[in-house]
């Protein structure tokens, strides 16, 4: 026998569903009725009143009435019932209503609306709700007999002490089954007509799962059901748990995407890449061969150095720390373009922030000391050097793009399960959590108010924002009750939030462009070593990458391999304009 497991064992249950309002206080259900006229399309129009007695002049100014459209057949199949609202009405007036999703099916929402300029109370006394709808798939096949299954309607309603009672209407033919259990416990069906059933369920203390209304008929009494139907029936059964594991399937292709580059070992080269030295910055090779290490700095700094050495922008003593910088570009010069010096524009932006640091130190005729400049720039070197970085690894659009899928498929489910409201609040206390996490680890980020309301306002915002923020969720939380069939879609949202982190995290992952620089970079490394094949070496060839090699500690090397190619060649004594004696 078909269960409807899922539907509480009812068509409409009346049910206040807010946490600030207490129905039994505030209202009293009478009397509850509902008639049922079934088609032979398979479908139904079903008409529910409930006389309600409004016991407090302050209410919460309506109720809610449930409509179950997830059932489970004899099979253990989840399938969800076509459903249509056709008219919600009080006292027989069209009434103001609203509906929200949950995972049976609507809450539907009658009574006085919530608004700035609205009262929101019902007045005191006997009010009439009536609500109308049209309901679908009502009939399944059994071999070469169809059976047109139904509800306990009115099994759970507020207000037990009231009897409810149920009329069907249904096509000539049908034989009413047996049921499995003691019905004449659960409730009484007469035949008022000849095809009309009169369903009567007595008050009762508490709320009851009632067996279902099973009522058969021949093959062919109701329309064949097409094979689009059937389609459309299947996609209705199955959309919410697919959009449930859509946004972990999305993240795990992310991550696979993401990690791909690692699982692929590329063969060891044999020739360093020597074209990256055209694209970065010698500070930024300092940091990326460093893993962005605290020790970075002073090597960044000394690259930069060095560059501008060799870019005869001035003139060095030495490539230590001890160097005397002289001979620096005039600020009226920089624009000029002689031989052999490189344009100031051309210049990385790390390279220009060192020289303006070392032009600001207070000189000793023409000389100044370039470790003076260091602490000066290193914060902010550290930062151009980042956004250089940055601007190398350009906009991850596909991380982006994932996270909003994401964020967008576990809105759908939270909306659609009814646990909008619900998973906001656990988003808000993950999000505390990690402000505060932020503010400890990297205070930097937040701004520092400098004015005494903005203090004041920012004193308020974290010592009472805050807590009150996190007080508000745990209340609603601790006091909103999620039933059996919401926890599989609570786990899927936990997960949907999970992911948009996991998503975000891999976001500032190197990009495939980034890794394929710091392997040349690597590449370049095992070049002045002398480890594997590189550019011939010349007089500009080791200018060239000089300040490169300074960036990965490599430049005692490079200066040996260049004393003994001059060896070879026979070469003079090498005096480069861009060192001067100390």
């Amino acid at each position: 026998m078909l269960r409807l497991l899922a539907w509480l064992s009812l068509c409409s249950m009346l049910v206040l569903l807010t946490s600030c309002s207490d129905f039994d206080k505030e209202f009293t259900v009478q009397s509850a009725n509902s008639t049922v006229e079934v088609y032979t399309d398979g479908t139904a129009f079903v008409s529910e009143h409930f006389d309600i007695a409004v016991k407090l002049a302050m209410n919460y100014g309506g109720v809610y009435v449930d409509i179950p459209q997830r059932f489970v057949d004899a099979a253990g199949g989840v399938h969800w019932r076509d459903f249509q609202l056709a008219a919600a009405r009080r006292d027989g007036l069209d009434e103001y209503y609203s509906r929200e999703n949950n995972v049976p099916g609507y809450s539907i929402y009658i009574g006085a609306e919530h608004c700035k300029d609205c009262s929101a109370d019902l007045p005191a006394g006997l009010t009439k709700i009536q609500i109308a709808y049209w309901l679908g798939r009502l009939v399944r096949q059994e071999g070469d007999r169809e059976v047109l299954f139904l509800p306990a309607y009115m099994g759970r309603v507020h207000g037990q002490g009231a009897k409810k009672t149920l009329t069907l209407k249904l096509p000539p033919g049908g034989t009413l089954r047996p049921s499995q259990q003691d019905r004449a416990a659960a409730y009484d069906v007469t035949r008022s007509a000849p095809n009309e059933l009169l369903v009567s369920i007595p008050a009762g203390k508490g709320d009851r799962v009632l067996p279902d209304i099973e009522i058969e008929y021949p093959a062919g009494t109701f329309v064949t059901v097409t094979s689009g139907k059937r389609i459309q029936w299947w996609l209705s059964d199955h959309f919410l748990p697919f959009i449930s594991i859509l946004g972990p399937l999305i993240v795990g292709l992310v991550a696979i995407l993401k990690f791909r580059p690692y699982w692929l070992v590329p063969a060891p080269s044999i020739t360093a890449d020597t074209k990256i030295t055209q694209s970065i910055s010698p500070a930024l090779a300092a940091y990326l061969f460093r893993n962005w290490t605290a020790d970075a700095g002073k090597a960044a700094f000394m690259a930069s150095v060095c560059y501008l050495a060799v870019k005869r922008t001035l003139r060095i003593s030495s490539l230590g720390e001890d160097a005397e910088a002289s001979d620096l570009l005039a600020k009226q010069d920089r624009r000029k373009s002689k031989a052999g010096r490189a344009k100031w524009y051309d210049l990385p932006a790390a390279t220009r922030l060192v020289f303006k640091g070392i032009a600001k130190e207070p000189s000793a005729g023409d000389r100044r000391r370039v470790k003076n400049a260091r602490p000066d720039v290193r914060d902010e070197l550290h930062r151009t050097v980042t956004e250089e970085y940055q601007k190398i690894r350009g906009k991850d659009r596909c991380s982006l793009a994932a996270a909003a899928s994401i964020l967008a498929l576990g809105i759908a489910v939270a909306s659609l399960s009814g646990l909008l409201i619900f998973s906001a609040a656990i988003s808000g206390l993950l999000f505390v959590v990690f402000l505060v996490v932020t503010m400890f680890r990297d205070p930097e980020r937040f701004p520092v108010a400098t004015g005494t309301a903005e203090q004041f306002k920012q004193a308020l915002g974290l010592m009472v924002g805050l807590p009150v923020m996190v007080i508000v969720a745990l209340v609603y939380i601790g006091t909103t009750e999620v039933i059996s069939e919401q926890w599989p879609y609570l786990m899927a949202i936990l997960l949907h939030i999970a992911g948009i982190i996991a998503v975000l995290a891999m976001s500032r992952m190197p990009t495939s462009k980034q890794r394929r620089i710091r392997n040349n970079i690597l590449s370049l490394n095992r070049y002045f070593h002398g480890e594997i094949d590189g550019p011939a070496m010349s007089v500009e060839c080791y200018e060239h990458y000089l300040p490169f090699a300074v960036a990965l500690n490599a430049e005692q090397r490079w200066t040996e391999r260049f004393n003994l190619w001059r060896e070879s060649e026979k070469m003079e004594a090498y005096a480069p304009d861009w060192r001067s004696s100390s």
